[in-house]
């Protein structure tokens, strides 16, 4: 349940857009998805913090993908992908 939930919530930016952009005009149509599309990471967090099994998923996957990078010389990208290990961990309650 949670999951469809979040999966809906995923979805509310471009809802919120439209149901504004109709009613109300296009600029605060672009403040409002602005608005909900910056709010997605913390319901991320939220999420991974409430599903621990979800954040493993999360580690184990970026685990794979950073080592990936980093055996192909993206230096960057697999920093970013040790970034989100570290978080989905700590959320997870590892760290």
């Amino acid at each position: 349940m949670l999951l469809l939930a979040i999966c809906l919530a995923g979805l509310a930016p471009g809802i919120a857009t439209a149901w504004l952009l109709r009613h109300r005009g296009w600029p605060l149509a672009a403040a409002a998805g602005l608005a909900v599309t910056l709010a997605l990471p913390g319901l991320l967090l939220l999420a991974l913090v409430s599903m621990p099994p979800l954040a493993y998923l999360l580690a184990v996957g970026s685990v794979v993908l950073a080592a990936r990078a980093f055996d192909t010389g993206r230096v960057w990208v697999g920093c970013a992908w040790a970034v989100v290990l570290t978080v989905s961990l700590a959320c997870a309650g590892v760290l």
